[in-house]
């Protein structure tokens, strides 16, 4: 028996009532972006990043505007539209989709913590923000100088900056003041500031992720491009920029959207084995059968195919719920009725380290119930599993967090 090739809609991101307008557009756009993506998947892991070409289609799409404040000519549709537009790339190419997000996600804390000032300058140097982030700092030396500081050093993994308009940094600085504590922060460096080395792709996966070191020799940062890093597990209250938008959505924690963008990029890889897998049961007979029988009509793979949507669909609805806690969450600390406290913080953190167990799972199970032959050296279901590989074996997973998120919530409890 054979049948048409089947299109799944496993995790399509279908837009409903109450959605921001534009992310539908946004959405096919992506989809539309998917058989490109696709065909690039080896040569971007060759490269290390995206083609020009792939960038000047995000640029004019305006996917790296999606959290870019209205004020300076950004799209400022919220946490949970882009993550369903990083997954939606993901489904394309989970590399492509990392470097797009780690490059675009850090217009949501440009948009919270800085000053209008800063912000102007940063979101009009070239209208749109593309902009890595690391803290990865080595050999750092930042120095007291008239009107800021002076800054030097390496910053490791720094997914984004193929394409990038600017560089943030998170280092320790001297006190404005002399004698003043030194000042964690998290600061600013326009491109042409500094050197992009080519270091990037010898792991297992992730290898076109565009996560290339930064050097910054001397580099000049103004006070105002430097912000301390108060917010970064806990926020209370306005910000400088919930303020500024009237957005509360520019009130909220780094914690608690960080690994949200990794989710995302995540459940997007999800996808992208559920229709390989579905590619490879339709077009393909049980193996040691006497009858030709397709993989797709026989229980065992129905059986794997449906425990994997499962996987992935949940995969996808706890990163988009996770970035509605995240505005609900802001919107309560910023109108003055309850902070978003580090339980708060935590807890989103680890919900984002479940849906990427849940996606690794899906792509492991089709790994498995696959073939050798598409799990050989340049096909789709081997890069999605050493691209879900790469994404779990950072230091930062559920079984090392779960501790201090439960902490973090015992604390927050009333006295008895």
């Amino acid at each position: 028996m054979t049948r048409a090739p089947i299109r799944s809609t496993a995790g399509r991101g279908d837009v409903g009532p109450g959605e921001p307008p534009g992310l539908a557009a946004l959405l096919a756009r992506a989809a539309e972006l998917r058989p490109v993506l696709r065909a690039e998947q080896q040569a971007t892991e060759e490269r290390g990043t995206y083609s020009p070409e792939t960038h000047d289609a995000f640029w004019e799409a305006g996917f790296y505007r999606i959290l870019q404040p209205r004020r300076f000519g950004g799209l400022e549709l919220g946490v949970p539209a882009f993550y369903r537009l990083i997954a939606e790339v993901a489904r394309g190419c989970p590399s492509t989709a990392w470097c797009l997000c780690l490059g675009a996600g850090h217009a949501l804390q440009v948009g919270s913590y800085f000053s209008e000032r800063a912000q102007r300058e940063i979101f009009g140097l070239l209208g749109q923000l593309v902009s890595p982030a690391s803290g990865h700092g080595q050999n750092t030396a930042i120095e007291r100088v008239p009107g800021g500081y002076e800054v030097s050093g390496k910053w490791r993994y720094c997914s984004g900056v193929p394409y990038s308009t600017h560089f943030m940094g998170f280092g320790t600085f001297p006190g404005v003041e002399p004698d003043a504590p030194d000042r964690f922060c998290w600061f600013v460096v326009p491109g042409g500031g500094y050197t992009i080395l080519d270091d990037w792709g010898g792991i297992i996966g992730m290898k076109g992720s565009g996560s290339n070191s930064v050097v910054l020799d001397g580099a000049f940062v103004p006070d105002h491009f430097a912000v301390d890093c108060t917010w970064f597990g806990a926020s209370d209250g306005p910000t400088a920029g919930s303020a500024l938008h009237g957005n509360p959505v520019y009130g909220g924690t780094f914690e608690g959207f960080a690994e949200g963008e990794i989710a995302a990029v995540t459940a997007g890889t999800a996808m992208a084995a559920v229709d390989e897998y579905v590619r490879i049961i339709t077009t393909s007979n049980v193996p040691h059968h006497d009858e030709p029988v397709l993989r797709a009509d026989h229980p065992d793979y129905q059986r794997w195919l449906g425990m994997g949507l499962a996987w992935a669909d949940a995969a996808a609805a706890i990163s988009v719920r996770g970035g509605q806690l995240y505005e609900e969450y802001a919107r309560l600390s910023v109108e003055g009725i309850e902070p978003f406290g580090l339980d708060k913080s935590a807890r989103l953190n680890d919900m984002y380290f479940a849906s990427e167990q849940l996606a690794y799972d899906t792509v492991e199970l089709f790994l498995r119930n696959a073939s050798s032959s598409a799990v050989a050296d340049g096909q789709a279901m081997q890069r999605y599993f050493r691209d879900m590989v790469a994404a779990c074996t950072r230091a930062d997973q559920l079984e090392r967090m779960a501790a201090a998120a439960a902490g973090a919530y015992l604390r927050s409890l009333p006295a008895t």
